[in-house]
């Protein structure tokens, strides 16, 4: 069958930015009743949520708000004017499997050939974090903030930019997550972990005594709104607790993974994303929920031990109702689904039949 996700992967970032999101489905009726869930002392209908990627403004963010994601992330955002890779930025990868840390030396081939379900959805995708110049997005981040419903949490992600603030980019985060408190985030979070950018703002979440220096600054600027930090994959769990450990006085919530990092061909073998540095890419949907979860088991186990009392929001590969359940099953605060949630954007309605949430 033919899917149809949300964000069209035949079309450019612009034109998705512009025109999108595509849906002509139904809407689901608003929950009745109070909330029966909490995070991050806020209550929600339901403890699922869209992060940082697919919602690329307040039309996206309204729109899954509507189909029950009450933790929607808008896309992240940086202090200047950045434009996206080129396209295409998303293609289907061929029989993928499951993408353990024994495999991560492979090189990945993508296809324009459509999976016949949308629960086994593999893609690579590669943005570079594009950014709208701040007066953009700060007037539409306040549209959004006003679309949400009771019971949902909006929630903004943002990024620092090398050589901007005088190349203290710790100091650029902690200003553009300032912007985005004012214009109405109810969370901000910080990403510390896209692979596809050249410029190192990528992979700080490897680097415990540097994601304590923004964490610290960021939290100073944010004052009693709340901080959650980005993380990707860790291969070693020493520098997960090590993280953990660094950024647990400053922070309110931990989500992860973000994509895993690999190089990706095409079925001729050659690079399959045009554009210089391109040839390694993100890889997100079915085939990282293995790394995914086993993470979100570490973080909870290592929470518990150290007794911190930040959140825990488990994402990747989170793509049917039972998937969300394998990871609030770990002990996860909260789920993410981005893959699953832009090719089923019911994932979240489903979820909620199945277990009597409005």
């Amino acid at each position: 069958m033919t899917l149809s996700p949300t964000y069209d992967i035949t079309k450019s970032y612009d034109e998705n930015y512009a025109d999108g999101p595509f849906f002509s489905g139904d809407l689901p009726p608003a929950p009745k009743g109070e909330p029966g869930y909490r995070f991050l002392d806020f209550p929600v209908h339901a403890p699922i949520g869209v992060p940082a990627g697919p919602l690329l403004n307040a039309n996206y963010i309204d729109l899954y708000a509507r189909l029950g994601f009450d933790l929607p992330v808008y896309k992240t955002v940086r202090s200047i004017q950045r434009a996206c890779h080129p396209a295409p930025n998303c293609l289907y990868l061929k029989d993928a499997g499951s993408l353990t840390p024994e495999r991560f030396s492979e090189r990945l081939v993508a296809t324009a050939k459509e999976p016949a379900h949308p629960a086994d959805i593999s893609i690579t995708n590669s943005f570079g974090m594009p950014s709208k110049q701040p007066d953009t997005w700060m007037e539409d981040m306040e549209k959004a903030r006003n679309g949400m419903g009771p019971g949902q949490v909006f929630i903004a992600s943002c990024v620092g930019t090398p050589g901007v603030a005088g190349g203290d980019l710790p100091a650029d985060y902690a200003r553009t997550a300032a912007m985005a408190r004012e214009a109405g985030a109810q969370v901000v979070e910080i990403n510390l972990s896209c692979p596809n950018v050249t410029s190192g703002e990528g992979s700080i979440y490897t680097d415990s005594e540097f994601t304590q220096r923004i964490a610290r600054e960021t939290a100073r600027v944010l004052g009693p709104v709340p901080l959650m930090v980005k993380v990707g994959y860790y291969t070693d769990p020493n520098v997960l607790a090590e993280v953990l450990r660094a950024v647990a006085p400053f922070v309110a919530g931990v989500a992860g993974i973000n994509t895993l990092s690999f190089e990706v061909v095409d079925e001729s073998g050659q690079q399959a994303l045009p554009g210089e540095g391109r040839l390694r890419s993100g890889i997100c949907g079915a085939a990282i929920r293995e790394c995914g979860l086993t993470q979100a088991r570490t973080m909870v186990e290592m929470k518990a031990v150290e007794k911190y009392d930040f959140a825990i929001v488990g994402v990747g590969g989170i793509m049917t109702p039972a998937d969300i359940d394998a990871y609030l099953a770990v002990g996860v605060d909260a789920v993410m689904s981005a893959t699953g949630a832009m090719w089923d954007p019911y994932l979240a309605k489903n979820w909620r039949t199945t277990h009597g949430v409005g």
